[in-house]
This record gives structure tokens, C-alpha cells and sequence, in this order.
């Protein structure tokens, strides 16, 4: 249990820096958030270590029961970092007070009124539209072209958003696409960039997008009032059906945040397991091979995946839950810190920041055995779980785990099934694969991959 600080707690470790940028440029680099800084602090130091970027000060949090103090037991003393901002800041900048950046009191409401809506009943029906969108991409597909499939997987998910959530078709797929890499750019260098934010434009360049966002969402919601919604069941319609407490109707900010954040959250993070997921099985042959075992007996020539399917595709599961475990998404779990406390023994000071990486616990020896080895294996039914609590967060912990983990999950299982059941996908001989983390971990130079149709 958390506890008030006291004089027996003790400082973390601190990493030396340079005057005021302090570890900045090792912090984010180039390709964003760099997980081997974080894997050597947490390496060298323990499990709590201190470090410095732009006057910031931070916490890398490593051990898993601290982690579950911090998302479990203690989640009002250590808040979303947008709480702690004087103005809006990192995704607040672009998601409002929605579900997924709004403070504790403020998101119980939310989380109540939407949590119902994704629950495994409502999301059960969106599995043919996530078939059909896939079938509509691979029509696409020619026999031995040379596709990027990390744009493939961005525009297919983004389809699949679009319809569930929605109900409408993205025309704008590549102007939201831009847009929303950009937003991602400016969270990151709101946190660690040594420039201020007016120096850089960024503030301007926030303006901007949100112009963009606002623009096509609201339209969205205009164009649903005028139309209706009679016998649509996509979540933007339910919303606005929806009735709070008081017998009143959502808001717009309400409506805007919120399906903004299901955009922004719901359609990039599985696209890019999803890319990762072919990088690995292209390096991994044997892998590949028992997992087109599973889907050719499941979906004989290559049909259509149904809700039904999915109980028997098990081995298709364990792929995903182990590239969610290799290569971690969400780059990392920042909270802010309301006031001086301690954690582990360890003095935390108000207004820093506490760092839960998930890379570097999906990737500590001491929990998993050959940590860098792609093994779906580790997510068997005999194996699932002996994995210890916390040490694996592939949708967060705690009360604000993401809200969509079983759209997600559902989705990723659909598509990687029916794309394995019809193609061999081969790394494209020029290809360099590099990730960039930003919120979400991409392929730095996309994914170009040889698409070969299956006898």
C-alpha cells in the first residue's frame, strides 16, 4: 500500500544528465521513445529509477506489484498526466476530457454509460462487417505484387471503425491517417522535446489538427441528426440514444471526445499488431506454418471467419497475444503524481511523472523465460496462467484498462485468420524494418511484404 512520504523512505537512483535537457535526447530519439534507455535504467538501477528530461522529472516503475499499486489501489493519487497539465497536454490536446484522458471523477460516468456498449454481446455483431472489410481489402490484392502492409492494415482498420462505430464510410482515410501521426508527434514532444512548444510551432500545429478533426467528426454527428439512426446499431448511435442520469442527451463535446477517442485508440493500435504480426511470422517459419494448419481447418478455402470460428482458432490468439507481447503497442504508461508520496520504499515527489513501460516488462528475464524469442506458446491454455500479474499490459491494468480490448482482440483474430487462409506474406527483399514509437509502435519505413496467393 501506498503511503504518505516519511523519513525512512529513501530516494530512488538517479541517472546523471546534462544541464537542462538532462536525459532527453537518450529519452526520445529519432524513432520516439526509446525502450533501450528504459531497458538500461531499469537494468543498472532497480526497479525505480529517477531520471531528468527538460526540468521534467520522471519515475520508471519496473516491478509488477508496484504497478498494480499504481493502477490498482492508488489510481486517484496517480492520475492521467493530462490531470496535472495547467492547459491541455499530451492527448488532451486532441481527445478533449473523453474517456481515455479525463480525470477520475470525471471518466467513472463515461466508463459506465460506454462500458455496456463494448462488452462481448454488442461487439459479437460487428464480426461480419470485420470479415466483409477484410474480403474487400485482399479483393484488392494481386498474386505476387509488393504491398505495404502496415498502410494495408491502417486503411482495412480504419474501415472496419468507420462501419462499427459509426456507421459511415471514411472517404477522408488518408488525411485522418496523417493527421492522427501527427497529433502523436506533438503528445511525445509535449513531454521530453527540449524546445518549448511555442518555439516549435506545435501549439499552432495542434490548432490545426484539431481544425481537421473537428471538422470531419462533427459532420459526422450532423449528418446522423438530420438523417436519423432508426435501425442502425454502430456505437455513435447508441450514444446519442443514450440518456444520462437526468433523462438529458449527450452532449456534443460529449459525442465529439468520445468517438474521437475511439477512432484515434480503436483502428491504429490493431493495424499496427496486426503488421507486426506478419514481420515476425515471415521471420518465423515453423510458427507460421501450425498457425495456417489451425485456419485451413477452420476455414477451408479460405471462407469468411465467423463469431463462431473464433473458439477454434486458438493457436491464431496466441500469435497475437505474443506480438502484443514482443512488441508492445502502446509504448509506455505515463500517470502524473498529485502530491509526495512514497512507493516501494522510495521518496516520489508531486508533479513528476511515473513511467510504466510495457516493453520493458513484457521483455524482464527475471518474469519470462528467452524474453526476445517470439513464442506463441507462453499464451497456451496450460501456460496463459502461471503469467504473473502485471508483467504483462498489453491494454493497461486496473480500472482504466482499455475499454476495447475485446473489439481489439476480436478484430485481430478475424483478420489475421482470413489474410494467413489465403496468402503467403515474404519480407520484401529491400525491406528495413524499424520501429517508431510514438503513442502506438509502427514500422518506421512502413512494411513492404510480398503477397502470394495460396493453392
Amino acid at each position: 500500500m501506498i503511503q504518505a512520504s516519511t523519513l525512512s523512505s529513501k530516494v530512488p537512483p538517479s541517472l546523471s544528465g546534462i544541464p537542462f535537457l538532462g536525459n532527453a535526447r537518450s529519452f526520445v530519439t529519432e524513432n520516439g521513445i526509446s525502450v533501450e534507455f528504459l531497458q538500461k535504467a531499469q537494468r543498472e538501477h532497480g526497479n525505480v529509477v529517477h531520471f531528468t528530461a527538460m526540468n521534467r522529472s520522471f519515475y520508471l516503475v519496473s516491478d509488477p506489484e508496484l504497478v498494480r499499486q499504481i493502477m490498482l489501489e492508488q489510481v486517484t493519487g496517480f492520475v492521467k498526466i493530462e490531470e496535472i497539465s495547467q492547459k491541455p497536454s499530451g492527448l488532451a490536446r486532441f481527445l478533449g476530457r473523453g474517456i481515455l484522458t479525463a480525470g477520475y471523477e470525471e471518466w467513472k460516468p463515461q466508463r459506465k454509460l460506454i462500458q455496456p456498449l463494448m462488452q462481448h454481446k454488442h461487439i459479437a455483431e460487428y464480426a461480419n462487417t470485420m470479415s466483409a472489410m477484410c474480403d474487400k481489402l485482399l479483393s484488392r490484392w494481386q498474386d505476387g505484387e509488393e504491398r505495404d502492409i502496415q498502410r494495408d492494415m491502417t486503411q482495412v482498420t480504419m474501415w472496419i471503425i468507420a462501419e462499427s462505430m459509426f456507421g459511415i464510410s471514411v472517404e477522408q482515410s488518408k488525411l485522418l491517417e496523417e493527421t492522427v501521426k501527427a497529433a502523436q508527434e506533438i503528445v511525445i514532444a509535449d513531454m521530453a522535446s527540449p524546445l518549448p512548444a511555442w518555439l516549435t510551432n506545435r501549439d499552432r500545429r495542434a490548432v490545426k489538427i484539431n481544425t481537421v478533426l473537428n471538422d470531419v467528426f462533427m459532420q459526422i454527428i450532423t449528418d446522423r441528426r438530420i438523417n436519423g439512426s432508426s435501425g442502425r446499431h454502430d456505437l455513435l448511435s447508441i450514444l446519442m440514444e443514450t440518456r444520462d442520469e437526468d433523462g438529458q442527451p449527450m452532449s456534443d463535446e460529449f459525442l465529439r471526445n468520445n468517438i474521437l477517442t475511439m477512432f484515434f485508440a480503436g483502428h491504429e493500435t490493431t493495424a499496427n499488431t496486426l503488421t507486426w504480426a506478419f514481420y515476425y511470422l515471415s521471420q518465423h517459419p515453423a510458427i507460421l506454418a501450425e498457425l495456417q494448419r489451425e485456419v485451413d481447418n477452420v476455414l477451408p478455402s479460405g471462407r469468411l471467419p465467423t463469431m463462431d470460428d473464433l473458439p477454434q482458432l486458438p493457436y491464431t490468439m496466441m500469435v497475437i497475444k505474443e506480438i502484443m507481447r514482443i512488441q508492445p503497442i502502446v509504448a509506455m504508461l505515463p500517470r502524473g503524481i498529485l502530491k509526495d508520496t512514497t512507493l516501494g520504499g522510495y521518496q516520489l515527489k508531486a508533479g513528476a511523472f511515473v513511467l510504466i513501460s510495457p516493453y520493458v516488462l513484457h521483455h524482464d528475464p527475471r518474469r519470462w523465460s528467452a524474453p526476445e524469442t517470439f513464442d506463441p506458446t507462453r499464451f497456451s491454455s496450460e501456460n496463459e496462467p502461471k503469467i504473473e500479474k502485471y508483467t504483462y499490459l498489453p491494454f493497461g491494468g486496473g480500472p482504466r484498462i482499455c475499454i476495447g480490448n475485446h473489439f481489439s482482440l476480436m478484430e485481430a483474430q478475424i483478420l489475421l485468420a482470413l489474410i494467413v487462409s489465403r496468402y503467403n506474406l515474404r519480407l520484401a527483399p529491400d525491406a528495413k524494418v524499424e520501429a517508431l514509437r510514438h503513442i502506438t509502435c509502427s514500422t518506421k519505413h512502413g512494411l513492404p511484404m510480398l503477397v502470394e496467393r495460396r493453392a
